[in-house]
């Protein structure tokens, strides 16, 4: 009895230090998968810049503890098809801290880990084809260029100076198709957009975006109608209005982002355009019904050129134009954001 006794006393603390060993191995498995996320993440932000993101990825593994254990050269994948590498995917490899080493040969493994961070634009965040005028004195990030809650605004008038098609900041082509698809896909047709040679805007400065003349009228109202429905239920009347109606399901696709600009460009002329950024508004109403452009929107029976108009929501995205990476996509007014996608 004694000699079973004894020999079950050390079969228990084998499976004790087997279970031990196992346990720290997964906790370590998890501090290394930890750790190799947050190396990618790191990393992405560089992206397209290879060398600049395994830099930084290398850095941050250094930084906290596991500068050892970060296998580079880092994997680059283009995602996008457009030459430059949105994906970085690394590997953190090291061995693992165990009770009894080898003990049978149990935990005699290597711990390893990967991950891949992308450099990624939400496709839902495009910009709509119309602007508002703003104050450059009065920007971000301690003003909103003027703009007021209180206060309609007119989108897209059917004065050529703002100009016609709006949408025709040669984001999304030129022409009543092009126009079209602006309104009725969450990012048009994605035909040219905005092309610059040094994607970086300097802090303070305007991003200027070629504008075309296009076509407006009946295409604006099938676009929206297309989009939006013949129903009034999202109408909205005032600003209470349109902050209600946009945190509902029905009527939350009605809020949009919209670019800021410093003025108009000349009747006539197609651009440049100066963006001071954007902004998120919501869509009120629009003119249903020919002929397009003379309705009264604010209620002192004068005709206002409306074509689309809506509010100013505050409580919204409001981003400055330079802080937008812009040229990796064909809609750069698409915000970026950096995603672990493995």
């Amino acid at each position: 009895m004694m000699v079973a006794a004894a020999a079950m006393v050390v079969l228990f603390l084998i499976i004790a230090a087997v279970v031990l060993n196992v346990g720290w191995w997964l906790r370590d498995k998890r501090d290394a998968q930890n750790d190799v996320d947050a190396a990618v993440l790191a990393g992405a932000q560089e992206l397209p810049d290879e060398v600049a993101a395994e830099s930084d990825a290398e850095k941050w593994a250094a930084d906290n503890g596991a500068g050892d254990d970060l296998i580079t050269p880092c994997e680059f994948v283009d995602m996008t098809g457009d030459g430059a590498a949105d994906l970085i995917r690394c590997t953190v490899e090291r061995e693992p801290g165990l009770l009894v080493g080898n003990l049978l040969d149990v935990g005699n493994v290597t711990v390893t880990a990967k991950a891949a961070a992308a450099r990624m634009r939400a496709v839902a965040g495009c910009v709509a084809p119309w602007a508002v005028l703003g104050n450059p004195a009065q920007g971000p990030p301690g003003g909103t260029w003027g703009l007021t809650p209180d206060e309609l605004y007119i989108f897209h008038t059917k004065d050529f100076t703002t100009p016609g098609n709006f949408g025709a900041l040669a984001l999304y082509g030129n022409g009543a198709t092009d126009y079209k698809e602006a309104i009725e896909k969450p990012c048009g047709s994605g035909a040219g957009a905005c092309d610059q040679t040094d994607p970086q805007v300097p802090v303070g400065e305007t991003l200027q975006c070629e504008a075309k003349t296009g076509n407006m009228g009946q295409n604006t109202d099938d676009a929206l109608t297309n989009r939006y429905g013949t129903s009034l239920t999202c109408d909205a009347t005032t600003y209470d209005d349109a902050v209600g109606l946009a945190d509902t399901v029905a009527c939350q696709d009605r809020a949009l982002l919209i670019p800021i600009i410093v003025a108009w460009p000349p009747k006539g002329n197609s651009g440049p355009v100066e963006i001071l950024g954007l902004a998120t508004f919501y869509i009120a109403s629009w003119d249903r019904e020919a002929p397009y452009g003379n309705v009264d929107v604010n209620g002192d029976t004068v005709e206002d050129d409306a074509m689309v108009w809506g509010y100013f929501l505050q409580e919204g995205k409001v981003v400055e134009a330079w802080n937008i990476q812009w040229g990796y996509s064909d809609d750069p007014f698409a915000p970026i954001t950096i995603l672990l996608v493995e």
